[in-house]
């Protein structure tokens, strides 16, 4: 005759196990708009700073003026995804900057809007951007 207690004790262990992962599971991402002025993150953690859509065929672009510190937070890595309609040229792409928390401490990142290449003249059109990191 069989045990039954075989098969309660190997989904017991199973169990216990993914409990025990979960608590090890990397941390994630978090998403800001450009416009927040502070975040906490995890260490680990990947931020994506979003700046929606901006029209680079024309020469509009967010860069970065001020890097984070290195301890803290990674250099930042543009991304673009062409949001225009299909097999057109020229259109907007949604922006965004990636960076990975690489320990706790505090830092700020500075973003600064440029049209084709330079701050606009009109200073209703010079935009900033300053985000407090804190990793935790």
């Amino acid at each position: 005759m069989r045990s039954r207690a075989l098969p309660v004790l190997s989904l017991a262990a199973a169990a216990l196990g993914a409990f025990a992962l979960s608590g090890c599971a990397a941390p994630g991402s978090v998403t800001v708009g450009y416009e927040e002025s502070s975040v906490a993150v995890e260490n680990g953690t990947e931020l994506t700073v979003d700046f929606g859509e901006v029209n680079m065929s024309v020469g509009s672009d967010w860069v970065i003026i001020s890097d984070p510190d290195p301890s803290v937070l990674s250099t930042g890595e543009k991304v673009t995804e062409y949001a225009g309609e299909s097999d057109s040229v020229g259109g907007p792409n949604d922006l965004a900057y990636r960076f990975t928390a690489t320990g706790t401490g505090q830092t700020k990142i500075q973003f600064e809007y440029q049209f084709r290449g330079a701050v606009p003249d009109d200073p209703t059109e010079q935009k900033t951007a300053l985000i407090d990191v804190t990793v935790e």
